[in-house]
């Protein structure tokens, strides 16, 4: 089924960075060449893939004490019960008698010295700077606060004063169905004048579970999904807990970290959710963060990190630490920011039972919550293939720049036209670095089309030809970035600010970069609109605005983290209403619903040391309502697994494409891309687009319902159609049940038939 692959595997262990191998200079096109993996158990248990369960279910027993709890609340399927004095929590689930506790029954009989023991049975701890300065932290019980609790329909609610760093708030819990929802409103926090609050998190121990007691595992949404099981403690995990915020760092707070070139950077956190399993398919929870996630961390510590529990929870950030400089050599110190974050804090735990108790029931939960809150439209999902064709690139002179022509736009349709002949019937182009300046030579300017590609009169012949054939043609664009040296907006006026007053910029591949002000942002994308409809687009392919979320603090545009997200939406919505279909590049969660297609969805997680599986959580969310597709299959250094991974993920194959060899890239800020002339990749176009229809063509527009690991390597998705996709990815034939599946291959099972 699988033509000889030019790439070969590399075995990846460790949460290494790799970066491919190739010359900036080289004169050919054609892909590097890498060894031939040798098949490996080692492999496949390792964190890049998903780990077979257990055969047989560990039975589990609880001996719940209620002493000193109160009953708040019950209905149908959860009872809700109380401490008074710590407001720790024991939710039972009715049907399965299941209790899920906040803390612990017998405290002594764990590793814990006073403080701990006390920061586990409390339903809340806080970091605070004091008078002096220095940060504190302080739980319910460290001086034993005696909360005020009333109960409340469905529910309690306790107002909470924290003695030390003499803080009130009030804590709501309350019942929904299977569902408790735990909120603090902002209007209840009251600081102290001199005792400044930094943080805050809410049943950080609720379903804390003590090394490996019972089999299970964190769910957190690292790149697509990774878990983390229930092990004894180590000393590995000891220092390293995962701490993920929420759709990113906010580069207008938070200072940047540096890490090695051999170090796996953070993936951005897209979706507020996380949870736990004791059992699988017996209990688990999931838990969205429903309100206040714009300033909200992931966190997650396995056994060995702090305690020898495993256990995973957010927090929120009211003020966030940051670098002032104090002079022009920057040199300076850190501080807190004097005005606190304003949020409601409002978490909701989803307890889920039997066949819905893993990571998949986690993410068809989500996938549900999503779409009843209108957050997850449901979008035409054909299987098809993202071709997206780099147009110009600057290159810089010793007095000015130039544009390197790499593919005129009407060269496009000839491309496809190619394709069609071999069988490529469904896809889509995205066009990119076609205006005037190049790539990075641009933005935020985009008009005229650079001379050096075509004319206005050729933009709208290409539309119109492609739009003849059913093939969208998007125009690629940014409304974050300005590149250092373009036109169109004012280094001092509209571009961003951090808290200290720097601007917000990045460099690289020797290039700087800023980000504008979203005000700006909005103002350049509406006036923008009368030239898209000039040209005749009618499709955007909009990079950094849907991923990256910062505040503002320029002094005539200042904005708020919600707020930029905000403004990004009404760009969002006002392109969808007056251009057309917008396709957005890894967006954030809240951006779903603003996007007909999710590009460079993430294929893996960081692999970090205490993370045992990766898992396609995102993938099983977004199925068969908003199309995604996989990073560009020309620089992956294993293709023959991406495939693979694609098939199983349910991901649409991606190539950035020119017309010209890549190699004239080599002085310019796309040097990076080393192989891309359309002629060296049109049949691996090909190829991977037979193999998508073969496979995910027969679950267009279906949801993955269900995904079985038989054994190391072998991976079965079930759709709601009734296909099964099951992916091999070792070197054995995988037989079961009287079908074979070929090594390195795959097949569709519908009905007990193979296709």
């Amino acid at each position: 089924m699988y033509k000889k692959w030019l790439f070969a595997s590399v075995l990846f262990i460790l949460p290494i960075m790799v970066i491919a191998n190739h010359s900036l200079g080289a004169k050919s096109d054609e892909p590097p060449i890498s060894t031939v993996q040798v098949d490996s158990t080692m492999r496949y248990s390792s964190a890049q893939f998903t780990q077979p369960e257990p055969n047989e279910k560990q039975e589990i027993i609880q001996k719940s004490l209620l002493d000193g709890y109160t009953k708040a609340a019950e209905n149908d399927e959860m009872i809700l019960y109380v401490h008074e004095k710590s407001l720790a929590i024991k939710v039972q689930n009715r049907k399965t008698g299941y209790v899920w506790g906040s803390g612990l029954d017998h405290p002594e009989n764990y590793r814990l010295n006073k403080t701990w023991e006390q920061i586990v049975q409390s339903a809340v701890t806080i970091d605070y700077t004091d008078r002096q300065g220095k940060q504190r932290t302080e739980s319910i019980l460290t001086n034993d606060s005696n909360p005020t609790v009333k109960i409340i329909d469905n529910g309690f609610s306790a107002n909470v004063f924290m003695a030390q760093a003499k803080l009130n708030f009030q804590l709501d819990v309350q019942l929904e169905g299977n569902e408790l929802v735990v909120s603090i409103p902002q209007e209840k926090i009251k600081e102290d004048k001199r005792n400044k609050l930094v943080s805050m998190q809410i049943y950080p121990f609720l379903g804390a579970m003590n090394e490996n007691d019972i089999p299970g595992y964190m769910f957190i949404p690292d790149g697509s999904g990774a878990l983390i099981r229930y092990e004894k403690s180590t000393k590995a995990a000891g220092a390293s807990p995962f701490i993920g915020a929420i759709f990113g760092l906010d580069e207008g707070i938070k200072n940047k970290i540096k890490t090695g070139k051999d170090v796996v950077p953070v993936q951005q956190i897209k979706m507020p959710v996380f949870g736990a399993v004791h059992g699988v398919k017996q209990n688990g929870f999931v838990a969205i963060v429903e309100e206040g996630y714009a300033y909200g961390d992931i966190v997650a510590y396995p056994a060995g990190a702090s305690t020898d529990f495993n256990r995973v929870s957010s927090k929120f950030n009211y003020r966030y630490e940051y670098f002032q400089p104090t002079s022009k050599n920057l040199k300076g110190i850190n501080v807190f920011q004097k005005e606190m974050n304003k949020m409601n804090v409002k978490l909701r735990f989803i307890f889920l039972s039997d066949e819905d108790a893993d990571y998949v029931g986690m993410a068809k939960t989500y996938r549900g919550y999503l779409a009843d809150h209108q957050l997850l439209p449901k979008e035409e999902d054909k299987a098809s293939i993202r071709l997206e064709f780099l147009g110009g690139e600057m290159k810089k002179g010793l007095f000015w720049n130039s544009v390197i022509p790499m593919t005129e736009i009407n060269r496009i349709p000839y491309f496809t036209n190619e394709l069609k002949k071999n069988g490529v019937e469904n896809m889509f182009v995205i066009y990119k670095g076609w205006s005037e300046g190049g790539l990075t030579g641009s933005l935020p300017g985009k008009f005229p089309i650079e001379k050096k590609l075509g004319s206005k009169r050729d933009v709208k012949t290409t539309v119109d030809s492609l739009k003849k054939e059913n093939i969208p043609l998007y125009f690629y664009t940014d409304y974050t970035k300005a590149y250092d040296g373009a036109s169109g907006f004012s280094g001092s006026k509209d571009v961003a600010k951090k808290i200290s007053a720097e601007t917000i910029s990045y460099k690289e591949n020797d290039l700087t970069s800023f980000y504008l002000s979203p005000k700006k942002s909005l103002s350049i994308a509406k006036s923008d609109r009368k030239n898209y409809r000039a040209y005749g687009i009618e499709n955007l392919a909009i990079d950094s605005s849907g991923s990256i979320l910062f505040s503002d603090f320029s002094k005539s545009s200042k904005l708020t983290r919600p707020e930029t997200m905000d403004t990004y939406g009404e760009i969002f919505t006002y392109f969808n209403e007056n251009v057309g279909p917008t396709a957005l590049y890894k967006p954030n969660v809240y951006a779903w619903a603003a996007s007909d297609k999710y590009l460079d969805i993430p294929m893996n997680s960081s692999n970090y040391v205490f993370e045992t599986d990766t898992v396609p959580f995102m993938q099983i969310v977004l199925k068969g309502y908003l199309p995604y597709y996989a990073p560009f299959s020309n620089f992956n250094q294993n293709p023959q697994e991406q495939v693979l991974r694609m098939i199983e993920y349910g991901a649409y194959p991606s190539f950035l494409l020119t017309d010209e060899p890549s190699h004239l890239l080599a002085k310019t800020p796309s040097k990076n891309v080393y192989t891309s002339e359309f002629k060296v990749w049109q049949d691996d176009i090909v190829n991977q687009y037979k193999q998508i229809q073969e496979t995910l063509g027969q679950v267009e527009s279906a949801t993955i319902e269900g995904r079985f690991i038989p054994k190391k390597g072998i991976v079965e998705v079930t759709y709601s159609n009734g296909k099964t996709i099951i992916v091999n990815y070792t070197n054995s034939v995988y037989s079961h049940e009287g079908m074979e599946v070929a090594a390195r291959d795959f097949a569709v099972v519908d009905k007990g038939g193979v296709q």
